[in-house]
């Protein structure tokens, strides 16, 4: 007889016997009741043993939500992300797509099947749709075959199968997370489920590092010029005079703007600051990309010059005091320095 499982025919009991025409309909009818009652004891041993796996799932995921929030460090939660999409989903691979337009970079990875960082590429029209305008997941079972990963991307890593969800920063997608295995058809509903839960903690976790370095960015950055302040000068000296100390050269410029109290009262502080933005932006463009150009206070600004004897440092004080002289907004003012 057949043995029934939520209305589909998982398999059979059979009763044999070495006499002949052992059996009646009476028989047929015993027997299928025994085959329902194993079907029901199956239904409920399944039922129990997918409960067992989602109490794991649940407790691995909250434990994984405190691991993730518990670091402000953005490629730390990246690779947090990456390990618990392969423990918890036995993905062969996993990335963290970042999203700029339709341009897309693999900013974290891990696994065979994981795709190289860096990579970069652009979505093709069905997988914006679906990540971007449709906030949905993807299941991809055959992904050298499919049209929905550009042709040239399909061929790195070599994953078979894979589930793209998208991962929202601020209400907006930001990028996407994947799970990638070796194998076609590798993936189920219940996987994508997974992958969502993972994105959300990923997501609070992302925010949270994004907000600290924000916060972190601020507190080392004037906020009207938009110079690193006196706390970052502190701390970028305190790393060249100890390379100093070991030889290399070093030069410090002090820059004053002269009378600024004076012009700062007699034209009003929105002229002076834009008399402070103006100057610092002459000082950043002239001060090379590896030295630093900094706020110290009020209207005093500092150039440090690594690896510049003092010849260079004067020559570099001179630019800066031409530069003052030739902009039509100082010069108007009449700043000097």
């Amino acid at each position: 007889v057949p043995l029934l499982y939520e209305g589909r025919v998982v398999g059979a009991i059979s009763a044999q016997s070495y006499e002949p025409a052992a059996y009646q309909e009476d028989d047929l009818e015993i027997l299928q009741g025994i085959a329902d009652l194993a079907a029901a004891a199956i239904k409920n041993a399944r039922y129990v043993t997918e409960l067992e796996v989602r109490r794991r799932e649940a407790e691995r995921i909250e434990e994984i939500g405190r691991a993730l929030t518990s670091s402000l460090d953005t490629t730390q939660v990246l690779r947090k992300v990456i390990d618990a999409v392969r423990e918890l989903m036995a993905a062969d691979g996993s990335s963290v797509w970042l999203l700029k337009g339709m341009e897309c970079r693999v900013a974290a990875s891990g696994g065979e099947a994981g795709l190289p960082e860096g990579v970069k590429w652009h979505l093709t029209e069905r997988m914006h749709q679906a990540l971007v305008e449709d906030r949905r997941a993807l299941i991809v079972e055959d992904i050298p075959r499919s049209a929905i990963f550009p042709r040239d991307l399909a061929k790195v890593g070599g994953a078979e199968s894979g589930i793209v969800v998208p991962l929202l920063l601020e209400n907006e997608v930001a990028g996407a997370l994947s799970a990638m295995r070796l194998t076609t058809r590798g993936f189920r509903q219940d996987d994508v489920e997974t992958l969502l839960r993972l994105a959300g903690q990923a997501s609070v976790a992302l925010a949270n590092a994004r907000l600290h370095q924000d916060i972190q960015a601020l507190s080392l950055t004037d906020p009207l010029t938009g110079l690193p302040n006196r706390r970052h000068l502190d701390m970028h000296l305190a790393r060249e005079m100890a390379a100093a100390r070991r030889g290399r050269e070093l030069c410090v410029v002090l820059f004053d703007l002269d009378n600024f109290k004076i012009l700062n009262d007699r034209l009003g502080h929105v002229a002076g600051d834009q008399i402070l933005q103006a100057f610092g932006q002459i000082l950043l463009t002239e001060t090379r990309a590896m030295n630093l150009a900094a706020r110290f206070g009020g209207d005093e600004f500092v150039s440090v010059l690594s690896d510049i004897p003092q010849e260079g440092a004067e020559l570099h004080a001179s630019r800066i005091q031409a530069r003052v002289a030739r902009d039509p907004k100082l010069a108007g003012y009449g700043v000097s320095v």
